[in-house]
């Protein structure tokens, strides 16, 4: 490669070098194209000796160039450290690995197998427990009712005054479970209305904490990709660096340096 094409190739680095990521990646373009601005000298050189002095000065300044963006590059991140850190990665990748689904599940593990299961309604009454407390002595009292009425009707004690009673009695009794069924039915619904009440008081304050739990991870998660996207950054800006450094090297060698 010619010395001309060397500095024509060094001159496009200021363009090539805009395009780096970063807040310095015109300062390292600008680092690479500075042998650019030699090319009008080197061109009006009366002869090798002065062409040879100038590709020579080229070379000290763009490492002089070369140093001072480097240094650049390492005072802007000294001084300008991303919002995350590294202990916010930390803080992330804990919060990741002690994640628990089974925590905001407001249950037991019935099972033993780590799987929490809901709660389940648990009622031990019956029908009988809401029975009169006097339920045979009610039925004893209609019985005689109907017996009497019977004997002042003069049926007695015969077949029909039998019927009387029987049927008498069955209505009395299906009565009396009528009222206890509904008793039953009141007492158990007010007894589901406040374990429910309890399960979803305790599950509202778990969805709390799930919440609570999923924001911190998210803030922390957006601290972690700030800071692997400020390393990241770092670390291309000096590959950049030294790379171009690199080729600027290679291309005075071919040029004869």
């Amino acid at each position: 490669m010619s010395v001309t094409n060397v500095l024509n190739t060094a001159g496009a680095g200021a363009a090539a070098g805009a395009g780096v990521g970063g807040p310095l990646g015109a300062g390292i373009g600008g680092a690479i194209g500075l042998l650019g601005g030699f090319l009008g000298e080197y061109e009006n050189a009366q002869n090798e000796k002065e062409r040879r002095k100038i590709i020579e000065r080229a070379a000290a300044e763009l490492n002089e160039s070369y140093d001072n963006t480097k240094n650049l590059l390492e005072q802007y991140y000294k001084n300008n450290e991303s919002v995350g850190q590294a202990s916010d990665v930390l803080a992330y990748r804990d919060l990741v690995r002690g994640y628990d689904p089974n925590e905001f599940v407001y249950g037991e593990d019935k099972n033993g197998d780590g799987v929490i299961d809901e709660f389940e309604f648990d009622y031990d009454k019956s029908v009988d427990d809401f029975y009169a407390p006097n339920r045979q002595n009610i039925i004893d009292k209609t019985a005689d009712a109907v017996q009497a009425r019977a004997a002042g009707a003069g049926i007695g004690r015969g077949t029909g005054a039998a019927n009387q009673i029987a049927t008498a009695v069955a209505d009395k009794n299906e009565e009396l479970y009528r009222d206890a069924l509904n008793a039953f039915n009141q007492d158990r619904g007010f007894a589901y209305n406040l374990w429910n009440a309890k399960i979803q008081q305790g599950q509202n304050r778990l969805n709390q904490l799930k919440g609570a739990t999923d924001t911190q991870m998210s803030l922390y998660g957006n601290l972690a990709q700030d800071y692997q996207n400020w390393q990241e950054q770092q670390m291309q800006n000096q590959l950049d660096l030294e790379n171009q450094k690199s080729q600027n090297k290679l291309q005075l060698t071919l040029a004869g340096l």
